[in-house]
């Protein structure tokens, strides 16, 4: 196995590393961020949870990024399949308006008790999926920790959604650590 790391990007209160690795003849992108938070891990993950099923409701999801539509019940279970509608910004075309797309995805586990949740893919160009944990810190806080890996294919324009992804997840992981340290409060306001 060779890995090769892609990005290592620092986040303020946390870090996201991306890296290629070559496994049994496949090529996977695994992807590794970690966030720190002032605020308890129940908190936290109720609010991922809302943020996988009905983010609207959620205090902490990237709206202007990925959005869940509303559906009842609101909540994750295993065996449930939500779907996510993603406003990527063209970073190939910085001027071109985001093109919505939309996948679907398996969730595999959820438990609220370990604060811990998967899903795979189902209909995403890159087939994976990830495992997210809320671990509480010292001190009252929490550490979101979500990592996964996505399958690389042959197709060239794999390349294309793997500089994509590239660029995404810094924006998106700095944008939601920026939400988590709003807390609540930003909406009251």
């Amino acid at each position: 196995m060779s890995s090769e790391i892609l990005v290592d990007h620092k986040l303020n209160n946390g870090s996201l590393i991306l890296s290629r690795e070559r496994e049994k003849g496949r090529l996977l992108l695994h992807f590794r961020a970690r966030m720190n938070t002032r605020h308890p891990a129940d908190v936290i993950f109720d609010q991922l949870v809302l943020g996988f099923s009905a983010s609207r409701k959620s205090w902490i999801w990237p709206l202007q990024y990925e959005s869940t539509p509303e559906s009842l019940p609101e909540g994750l279970w295993v065996g449930c399949v939500t779907r996510m509608t993603y406003r990527v910004p063209r970073f190939d075309k910085p001027d071109a308006p985001a093109k919505p797309v939309t996948y679907s995805y398996e969730w595999l586990q959820c438990d609220p008790e370990a604060r811990l949740l998967e899903y795979r893919g189902l209909d995403h160009p890159l087939q994976g999926g990830a495992v997210v944990r809320v671990a509480p810190l010292d001190g009252g806080g929490s550490q979101v920790q979500w990592d996964g890996a996505y399958e690389q294919g042959p197709h060239p324009s794999q390349e294309i959604v793997i500089a994509s992804i590239i660029s995404y997840f810094p924006l998106l992981y700095d944008t939601i650590e920026a939400l988590i340290e709003a807390g609540p409060e930003r909406l009251e306001q």
